[in-house]
């Protein structure tokens, strides 16, 4: 496993290009997030971690005429995973919440585990 700042450096490249971007930390019943926006991505990520969060890939969101746009990438550790895909891509069906905490500086999500 890469360390958490080659992750969180891996979050901001990919930023650079998106409108938000967010590290997808998996718990055994939650989801929690670590953004592109954050003031301080790497502390957030490392007390994730040391919660027992594994970071799982990322999110990234793109400002389209049509609205946001979510896409998803499973970091390389991860990527053989059969259950990475349906993962992420059902993170996606929550686009609009994780957005809004992205922009509000949240972590948790609001209400149910996703």
């Amino acid at each position: 496993m890469r360390s958490t700042s080659d992750l969180v450096h891996e979050m901001q490249d990919e930023a650079r290009s998106a409108w938000l971007v967010a590290i997808a930390v998996g718990f055994e019943n939650d989801t929690k997030f670590v953004f592109s926006t954050a003031r301080f991505p790497l502390e957030e990520l490392n007390a994730l971690t040391r919660e027992g969060g594994s970071p799982i890939g990322l999110l990234r969101f793109d400002n389209e005429v049509s609205g946001v746009q979510g896409s998803y990438r499973p970091f390389a550790e991860y990527a053989d995973q059969p259950w990475v895909e349906g993962y992420l891509a059902g993170l996606l069906d929550n686009t609009g919440e994780i957005v809004a905490m992205g922009k509000s500086g949240r972590v948790t999500p609001p209400g149910p585990a996703y």
